[in-house]
C-alpha cells in the first residue's frame, strides 16, 4: 500500500515554498525596509541651479565608499521644466510622503536558458529607488528627492538605509 502525504502538509509546504521566494530579494520585505516617516525635515544648506530644459538637478553629495558597484545618487526635482536655468533656494523642506521601488536595469546573458513564463535569462542590475516627496511653502515647484542606486541581483540587494541616504546627500543637504 502507497503511503500519501496528506493534502494539509502537501499546502503548508507549497506555502513555505511561495514565502521563501517571495523572500529571495531581502531588501523588497515590506517589514525590514528603513522607513522615513512623514513631517521629517531635510534642510538644503546651498542654492542648487537647474540646468534649462530639465526638471532636476543631482545633488553633488558624499560617495558612501565601496558597498555597492555603482554609486548611490540622490537628484532634487521640480514639477515644471523652463527653458533657462534657475534655482532652488537653500530651504527647509517636509517631507510628505514616503516610497519605494526597483526596477530591472539590465541582465547579462548567461547563456543558460530557464525554463520560464518570464523573459528571464540570469542574473541582472536592479535599481533600487527612494522617493521622499517634499513640501515647502516657499518653493511650492520642488516636489521630490529621488535617492537610488544599482546593484547585482546576486548580491543580496536592498534598497538604501536612511543612514546611508544622509551620507549621499551630505554637506549640501541634511535629512534629519
Amino acid at each position: 500500500m502507497a503511503k500519501t502525504i496528506p493534502v494539509a502538509k502537501y499546502s503548508l509546504f507549497l506555502w513555505i515554498l511561495l514565502l521563501a521566494a517571495c523572500s529571495v530579494l531581502d531588501g523588497l520585505d515590506v517589514g525590514r525596509r528603513d522607513r522615513i516617516p512623514t513631517g521629517t525635515p531635510i534642510d538644503l544648506h546651498q542654492n542648487l541651479t537647474i540646468p534649462s530644459g530639465q526638471a532636476g538637478v543631482f545633488v553633488p553629495g558624499t560617495s558612501i565608499g565601496g558597498r555597492y558597484r555603482y554609486e548611490a545618487i540622490c537628484r532634487l526635482e521640480v514639477y515644471s521644466i523652463e527653458e533657462r536655468p534657475r534655482t532652488v533656494v537653500a530651504d527647509r523642506f517636509t517631507i510628505v510622503r514616503f516610497s519605494q521601488e526597483w526596477e530591472r536595469f539590465s541582465q547579462r546573458k548567461t547563456g543558460l536558458h530557464y525554463a520560464s513564463l518570464q523573459d528571464y535569462d540570469g542574473p541582472a542590475l536592479l535599481r533600487f529607488t527612494t522617493n521622499l516627496y517634499l513640501h515647502s511653502d516657499r518653493q511650492p515647484d520642488v516636489f521630490r528627492l529621488v535617492c537610488s542606486h544599482l546593484q547585482d541581483s546576486a548580491q543580496q540587494p536592498r534598497y538604501l538605509t536612511t543612514a546611508e541616504i544622509r551620507t549621499v546627500l551630505a554637506p549640501v543637504m541634511t535629512l534629519y
